[in-house]
C-alpha cells in the first residue's frame, strides 16, 4: 500500500514537471490574449464599411405656368384741348351771371337798372294775367291806341307803375323804339306817360280824316 502511494506522488511529479510553468495570475482561463496556438493561420475576414445613410424623398415643388398681367392702356375720352372747352364752358355759365351782376346795380350805357326801367318798383298782383295788346307801330291814332289800352287794364287803373309797366307790351317796332328811350325822371304817372305818348305821334292825328271827310270819300 506505502508503495502504491510512493508511486503516485512519483507520478504526480512527473507530470507536474512536464507541463510546464504555471500560468501567471489575472490571465482569464489560463490563456493570454495574444495566445495563438502553433499551425495555426488566423484569417481575417474585411468587413466592408458601411456608412448610415438616410433616404431623403425627392422634394416635389408645384408650380404654375407663368401668366403675364394684362395691361391696360387707357385713352382719354377727350381729346388733348379738353380742358380748354371746360373752361371755355365755364366762361359761358358765368356770363348770364355777370350781365345780372351789372343790371342789379352797375352803369349799363351810363344808366343803372333803375334808370334804364319806366315803372322799377312795380309790383304785379299774384293772379294777374298779361293781355294780348294790339301792337302800336307808330302809324296810326295815338289817342285811340290809348283809349283801348286803358280798357283791357280797367282793373288796374288805379296802380300806375304796372300800367306804365305793361304799355311796352302794347307797342312794337319805331314806337316801342321810343319807349325805350324814355326817361324815368320824367315819367310818374302813367298820365304822363300818356301825354308824351300823344305828343310824339300826334302827327297821326292831325293826318287821320274826320267824319265830314270820311262822308266826302265814300
Amino acid at each position: 500500500m506505502e508503495y502504491l502511494e510512493q508511486e503516485n506522488r512519483e507520478l504526480k511529479d512527473e507530470i507536474a514537471s512536464q507541463s510546464g510553468p504555471s500560468m501567471p495570475a489575472g490571465i482569464p482561463w489560463g490563456i493570454p490574449s495574444n495566445f495563438m496556438p502553433e499551425g495555426y493561420a488566423p484569417t481575417f475576414v474585411s468587413l466592408r464599411e458601411s456608412s448610415s445613410v438616410m433616404s431623403v424623398p425627392t422634394l416635389v415643388v408645384h408650380t404654375l405656368p407663368r401668366i403675364e398681367d394684362t395691361i391696360y392702356h387707357s385713352e382719354p375720352s377727350e381729346g388733348p384741348d379738353v380742358y380748354d372747352k371746360m373752361d371755355e364752358m365755364k366762361d359761358q355759365l358765368l356770363e348770364p351771371r355777370k350781365e345780372l351782376k351789372t343790371l342789379r346795380g352797375k352803369d349799363l350805357f351810363g344808366k343803372s337798372a333803375d334808370e334804364l326801367c319806366l315803372a322799377p318798383n312795380v309790383k304785379i298782383p299774384m293772379k294777374f294775367k298779361v293781355h294780348d295788346f294790339e301792337k302800336y307801330k307808330g302809324n296810326t291814332c295815338p289817342l285811340r291806341h290809348l283809349v283801348m289800352y286803358a280798357i283791357k287794364m280797367s282793373t288796374q287803373t288805379d296802380n300806375d307803375q304796372l300800367l306804365i309797366h305793361y304799355f311796352q307790351d302794347s307797342l312794337t317796332d319805331a314806337a316801342l323804339r321810343w319807349y325805350m328811350g324814355l326817361d324815368s325822371a320824367s315819367v310818374y304817372t302813367f298820365n304822363d306817360l300818356g301825354e308824351d305818348f300823344v305828343k310824339k305821334y300826334k302827327y297821326n292825328v292831325d293826318m287821320e280824316p274826320d267824319s265830314d271827310q270820311l262822308r266826302s270819300m265814300s
